[in-house]
């Protein structure tokens, strides 16, 4: 596996597959099935699935570049390959919400609604700017504890003040390409504030594993922030229900709240310090899920593209066919054909890769600049 820690692909794939089943049921479940106590309590935990993903994000950064950190501290050619790669996540995210598969209709037909729609952040935007801006500073920076420490205080910082980015529509004075970045009011579903915290906190984590797994200490830092994340989870869901009990915030508030932040990062923790024991007592030559935690861009965007549409196939998606309007046996079924089909297509890109890698990457290139000859040139 090329060096990989089985357990980092293994969480990524975990919260593939969840969102997966999340994005199904969200998309195809009618609305009699939603309001049932059942799905209400999974809507609770179903919110801890995108922090799990931005959090192994962060962490993975840092593995995977502060072992080798003075390798990135020069403009060289793998620096420069790291910025495109951050940036063609962020592109692929602002592929999924094109409105129209047409530069000039975006230009000549696009209003406001339109508009807030296609600059909307979304989990892929905020993974590929933050991980940019990690990227960056580590270059500007030149020191890998210093790095570390600043991602755990901007993290706290962006937990602390999200509520105050809450209260304020950007979109009045700042473009709306910058204010969908800042908060929800006008579409955006996973805005900066406060979700790129949860890829620093990854990110400050992944530095203090690589010191404990040179020190010989792996064991005990897993044991360290497992405590104190059980520690924190009960403290901050409590402050977060005596939060809502008493001031009774509006919806925009409740979504930004730092105990609410907390709770969800002390939970993907508990969730990864699981994997990890598990994946230490267990040994297996590959899990299953491993090869969605390894193909996990593809996975997402290909799921997102089948579950609710794309520019490319705008009116054959779940949502569009079906709408909502399934009970929940038939929404698993689906669920369980669309994570067949995904885990077949993830371990055959897998298997290309380390057979034909420059047939992968023409490939690619192929597709992505097809794409965008399609976009440029056409009228509607």
């Amino acid at each position: 596996m090329n060096g990989r820690l089985r357990f980092i692909d293994v969480y990524r794939g975990l919260a593939i597959l969840l969102m997966l089943h999340g994005h199904t049921a969200d998309a195809v479940l009618s609305p009699t099935e939603k309001m049932s106590l059942a799905f209400q309590i999974y809507t609770v935990f179903r919110g801890f699935t995108a922090p799990m993903f931005l959090f192994i994000s962060g962490f993975a950064f840092s593995i995977t570049t502060l072992k080798r950190a003075d390798e990135y501290f020069k403009f060289s050619k793998k620096f420069i390959k790291r910025l495109r790669k951050f940036l063609f996540i962020t592109l692929l995210g602002y592929f999924l919400h094109l409105p129209y598969l047409s530069l000039k209709k975006i230009l000549n037909e696009s209003d406001f609604q339109t508009l807030a729609q296609l600059f909307s952040s979304d989990v892929l935007q905020v993974i590929g700017l933050t991980l940019l801006f990690l990227q960056i500073t580590l270059f500007l920076i030149k020191d890998e504890a210093k790095f570390a420490n600043l991602m755990l205080y901007l993290g706290a910082l962006i937990f602390a003040t999200s509520q105050i980015f809450f209260t304020i529509d950007f979109s009045k004075f700042l473009p709306l390409p910058i204010s969908q970045y800042l908060n929800t009011f006008n579409g955006s579903k996973f805005p900066f504030f406060p979700w790129s915290g949860f890829v620093m906190f990854g990110s400050y984590l992944g530095y203090i594993y690589i010191k404990a797994s040179k020190n010989g200490t792996t064991e005990k830092f897993f044991k360290e922030i497992s405590i104190a994340s059980f520690a924190l989870f009960p403290i901050a869901t409590a402050l977060q229900i005596i939060y809502e009990a008493i001031l009774k915030p509006d919806t925009n508030l409740i979504y930004s709240s730092p105990f609410l932040a907390i709770s969800r990062l002390a939970f993907v923790v508990i969730l990864f310090c699981a994997i990890w024991e598990i994946d230490s007592k267990i040994n297996l030559k590959i899990y299953p899920i491993q090869l969605l935690g390894m193909e996990s861009l593809f996975a997402y965007v290909f799921h997102l593209m089948v579950v609710y549409g794309s520019p490319v196939n705008p009116f054959h998606s779940f949502y569009a066919l079906l709408g909502n309007s399934l009970e929940y046996p038939f929404a698993f079924s689906l669920f369980v054909a669309l994570a067949s089909t995904t885990f077949a297509l993830s371990y055959l890109l897998n298997f290309l890769k380390s057979k034909k890698p420059r047939a992968v990457n023409l490939l690619k290139f192929v597709i992505v600049n097809l794409f965008l000859l399609i976009f440029i040139t056409s009228p509607y």
